[in-house]
């Protein structure tokens, strides 16, 4: 494994995603998920869903995984990593009845078979669902290896990475076309410093993806992403909240994903 061949796989992946974009089929009070099947075909034939396979593969899955957040897409590409969606009091992302979850525990981390499923509604469109399981079924007992729950916390972490860095685009972009008292409103030194931070904490999280984090960096890594989110929206203003205006997908993503991993974190440390 060396340098070139990661940027090699990620630039492939990055052709993947620019191929097949990922809609927002969200709008308030929705149950919906943003799941593209022709993407996840390509992302199969590129290799994507084996990298949780080896040791020797985790270097690829932040960068790849990045590449996956600034195009906004399904967070079930990360969990298919894991084996199955996560499911913390009750609730799923994407799965639905006969599929597995994954349950955390102190102890460990193994599947559970979903029994029945049902739609609840959501801020984001990941397809959340109210879970029962089914104790009796023989794949109970099946246990999730670490090397699966390595993989699937540095593609969280490389998922942010990519979103944060793609809001902060937006939001350089609006700073430098707009204007505020006859000048570029990037030259004001406030909207400078909120786009300095950002920036910080995008490259940051990119330099922790590249790092193959541990369960830690999930901790980290959420709360990071919210507050450079802030951060652009502050720049960009009441137009970042409108749904015509993509920012809101990309904060409306990073708070779901802190919400379920600190979610994970409190069932792995009881």
């Amino acid at each position: 494994m060396t340098s070139a061949e990661i940027t090699a796989f990620t630039g492939s992946i990055r052709s993947v995603v620019a191929g097949h974009p990922t809609p927002d089929r969200w709008s308030p009070g929705s149950a919906c998920d943003d799941v593209v099947p022709a993407l996840q075909r390509q992302l199969a034939a590129a290799g994507w869903y084996d990298l949780a396979q080896s040791a020797h593969a985790l270097p690829f899955v932040g960068p790849a995984a990045a590449e996956l957040g600034r195009g906004l897409v399904a967070l079930r590409e990360l969990d298919t990593l894991l084996g199955g969606s996560p499911l913390a009091s009750g609730l799923t992302r994407y799965a639905t009845a006969g599929e597995l979850a994954v349950l955390p525990s102190p102890g460990g981390v193994r599947r559970v078979p979903i029994s029945a499923a049902d739609c609840v509604p959501y801020g984001d469109c990941i397809g959340t669902r109210r879970a029962s399981t089914a104790p009796g079924d023989p794949r109970q007992q099946e246990q999730v290896g670490p090397l699966a729950e390595r993989a699937w916390i540095a593609a969280t972490v490389g998922y942010l990475a990519g979103l944060t860095s793609a809001a902060l685009q937006l939001a350089l972009t609006h700073a430098n076309n707009r204007e505020a008292f006859g000048a570029p409103l990037s030259s004001l030194v406030s909207v400078q410093q909120r786009l300095a931070g950002a920036a910080l904490i995008a490259d940051s999280l990119s330099l922790l993806a590249g790092a193959e984090p541990g369960a830690d960096a999930l901790s980290y890594a959420g709360p990071a992403s919210c507050a450079a989110l802030r951060d652009c929206h502050q720049v960009v203003g009441a137009i970042g909240f409108t749904l015509e205006y993509p920012l809101q997908r990309y904060s409306r993503r990073a708070r779901t994903i802190q919400l379920w991993a600190d979610a994970w974190i409190s069932c792995r440390c009881g």
